[in-house]
């Protein structure tokens, strides 16, 4: 009889160790290693009726969130349980004012959950930088920021000095409740000509020049938005090894032409004229890419740095859609850090830095709209994009629909949440061709 009553006892001191194991120290000692909760903000304990009386006088006549006021269910959608057979717009009439809502910066941050992410070391040991280009819609722009921000990650933001003033001051204002945002509008971008690899230049430059050492350099457009969270981004980059990822074939035949004659920049377009330039003496191969991508920093420092780069820049400048050759030439050039002759293509789908669907692509038509021959992404479009492996999606546009981007930033706040550090499949990106080598251990020890 003792005996079944000390295996009793064993039996439940060992549940309750394993219990408080699983729900006490477990999560207190996963805590502890991996995340970091930055909540200043609630720290401070601010009064909820001050938060409610600043809602309301600041959002309450705006539309904070598509999603939320139309009580759509992202979760069906992203899923495909419950398609929507409509698409609705961001409401023009209720845009929230930017310079308003950021009168207090403290309540701008907690409400737009800037302070409450989740964060793990990983992360705070690879900051990364982004670089953002915008013409409009500021209102779109500061969700994309709010989706990608860290407080140990840089965030340059250029507004096209074409663009009403008012743009350039409401993010302005935004930018002045972070020390890690800069928003710069020095430059006309013009499409297809050297001024958008210009304001690029300019975001990397102030990246350099800031405390944050980060490791790579992410470029955007405004109407980009994420398809991973902040910590699978790092988790990718570290399979690079410090290498780039850009898009980089040969340069076909109109690539090469377009180098050819000259071409004069006015106020809207590049016009070409019947003067022929003269060929490049830098002896580089011209290569055709996107005008998007993920640039190790010693890449950038050369970009910035290097003669040839300058002169390479130079070139360029009366050329037609410099932006497509500039970066994919530059990485394949010798001695370019991170750089690589491999060829890498959309149309392949070994370019991880960027989904886009042309309208040439007739193995996956658009859920959306084609503008300038891309895809503008709406809510249908979600069930597929959430299985996607590149890191960013080009393009949605909240005048088109709102619906796919508050879901994107719903799904990917969800998933940060959970800050699942070991849920990352590594082995689905090892197979890319400018990965793999670097893991194929004979490889990697000769370079």
């Amino acid at each position: 009889m003792s005996k079944k009553i000390l295996l009793v006892v064993i039996v439940t001191t060992l549940t309750v160790n394993i219990t408080m194991f699983y729900y006490k120290v477990l999560p207190e000692w996963r805590n502890s290693l991996l995340l970091k909760i930055h909540n200043s903000v609630l720290n401070n304990d601010i009064q909820y009726d001050v938060i409610d009386a600043y809602y309301q006088s600041n959002y309450g006549s705006c539309q904070h969130s598509v999603v939320r006021e139309n009580k759509i269910n992202c979760k069906k959608l992203i899923e495909n349980e419950t398609p929507m057979t409509q698409i609705i717009p961001v409401n023009v009439s209720r845009i929230c004012n930017l310079t308003k809502i950021t009168e207090n910066c403290q309540l701008f941050r907690h409400i737009n959950g800037y302070d409450d992410k989740v964060i793990t070391q990983l992360e705070e040991d690879f900051p990364l930088a982004f670089g953002i280009r915008l013409y409009n819609s500021p209102e779109q722009v500061e969700q994309l920021l709010r989706i990608i921000y860290r407080p140990h990650n840089f965030y340059c933001i250029h507004v096209d000095t074409g663009s009403d003033k008012s743009i350039f001051n409401s993010l302005k204002a935004v930018a002045r409740c972070f020390e890690n945002v800069v928003v710069l509008s020095k430059i006309r971008t013009v499409y297809s000509s050297i001024r958008l690899v210009e304001a690029d230049l300019l975001c990397m430059k102030e990246a350099l020049k800031s405390s944050v050492q980060w490791k790579y350099f992410l470029n955007m457009a405004g109407e980009e938005v994420p398809l991973k969270t902040n910590l699978e981004i790092v988790q990718i980059c570290q399979l690079l090894k410090g290498r780039n990822e850009i898009e980089s074939e040969p340069a076909p035949y109109f690539a090469k032409r377009r180098m050819k004659w000259g071409y004069n920049l006015t106020e809207f377009e590049m016009i070409r004229t019947n003067v022929l330039k003269k060929p490049f003496t830098g002896n580089v191969r011209l290569r055709k890419g996107c005008a998007y991508g993920t640039f190790a920093r010693r890449f950038v420092q050369f970009v910035l740095n290097n003669d040839k780069a300058n002169d390479f820049f130079e070139f360029l400048k009366d050329t037609y859609a410099p932006e497509e050759v500039f970066f994919s030439t530059l990485n394949s050039v010798g001695g370019a850090p991170g750089g690589y002759n491999i060829t890498i293509r959309n149309s392949h789908r070994d370019f991880l830095s960027r989904t886009i669907l042309w309208q040439w692509n007739r193995h996956i038509m658009c859920p959306g709209k084609y503008r300038r021959t891309v895809c503008v992404f709406n809510n249908k479009a979600l069930p597929w994009l959430v299985k996607q492996l590149e890191l960013i999606a080009n393009k949605m546009d909240g005048d088109y629909d709102q619906v796919v981007i508050d879901c994107m930033e719903e799904y990917l706040r969800n998933k940060t949440l959970q800050a699942d550090v070991t849920g990352f499949n590594k082995m689905r990106y090892l197979q890319y061709p400018h990965i793999k080598d670097l893991h194929n251990r004979n490889l990697w020890d000769k370079i």
